[in-house]
């Protein structure tokens, strides 16, 4: 589906010229080819050449923010691979193991030093948003992997998932509006639509790392998720749908933040998008066949 899209094609587009013409050493050129080739949903890329245009600014003023995102976002999972010696990323072998775990960390360094320029176009004022949500990643980061810890319940988990994903969902919906000279109501209804999708999404992919656990033996190196919490006090069962309900709560306020924008392809696409990350990432789960989907989405 958003493979097809003509704003899709747009961002692959220019993270190849990205990739082909850095101007760095051959081992960074070869591991930055590796990791942007992986190829992703572009999502946050995508939000914001959406979220921009929907406000009235056109893709070419905002393509230095969306791929900014992209390449900020690279770097955090490059460095996740790391932290947590994964060995595989987006069906190939990650590339702290391809190639070490040094080198992806060097190249995730990279990504963010170059994400930071691709901003300074914009002025200080988006440098140091940008740099915060880049902090603030780094915080979500820690509060992980000590999620083990004892003290570790609901609300530090929806803190540190707030961090480190809900926040650059939400930078990459309501900057493209600030772009643009939008009103703070536009402004604001878009870091709700950005932050409320992160948070749905970042559940569904704890939710689906569940129910693929509960056929195995769990790792002592998990993190702490919601169905986990919800399974030390309710049991599986319940955990899954209290962690179901968590989901589409989430989802539907994300896509209630966009009603004060007039119907457009735009405003269509992003609440697509909120779909993709949690109806059919859901529905491609056991949870479909088990038949307990929705009953949540209203």
């Amino acid at each position: 589906m958003i493979e097809s899209w003509e704003e899709f094609i747009i961002i692959e587009k220019e993270l190849n010229r990205i990739m082909n013409s850095a101007d760095s050493n051959a081992r960074i050129r070869k591991a930055l080819k590796y990791a942007i080739s992986a190829g992703g949903k572009r999502v946050r890329p995508l939000i914001v050449l959406l979220s921009g245009k929907m406000c009235g600014c056109d893709y070419d003023k905002l393509m230095n923010l969306a791929i900014a995102v992209e390449l900020i976002h690279t770097a955090s999972l490059l460095h996740d691979d790391v932290i947590d010696g994964a060995e595989t990323r987006r069906g190939r072998i990650a590339l702290n193991r391809k190639y070490s775990p040094s080198l992806a960390i060097i190249l995730g360094d990279w990504l963010i030093s170059k994400s930071v320029e691709l901003t300074s176009v914009y002025g200080e004022y988006y440098i140091r948003e940008f740099s915060r949500v880049g902090m603030m990643l780094s915080e979500g980061e820690a509060l992980d992997l000590y999620s083990n810890q004892d003290g570790f319940g609901e609300r530090e988990y929806f803190d540190c998932i707030g961090k480190k994903t809900a926040i650059l969902f939400a930078y990459s919906a309501k900057t493209p509006c600030e772009i643009a000279g939008g009103d703070n109501l536009a402004v604001e209804s878009l870091y709700k639509y950005g932050y409320n999708l992160g948070t749905a999404y970042q559940i569904v992919d704890d939710l689906l790392e569940y129910l693929r656990a509960l056929k195995d033996k769990k790792s002592d190196s998990e993190s702490m998720t919601l169905p986990r919490i919800y399974e030390r006090e309710f049991g599986k069962q319940i955990a899954v749908e209290k962690t179901l309900e968590a989901i589409y709560k989430f989802r539907n306020e994300s896509i209630r933040s966009l009603s004060i924008f007039p119907n457009s392809e735009e405003k269509e696409k992003l609440v697509r998008i909120v779909e993709f990350m949690t109806d059919k990432m859901l529905g491609e789960s056991q949870l479909a066949s088990a038949g307990i989907l929705g009953q949540h989405k209203k």
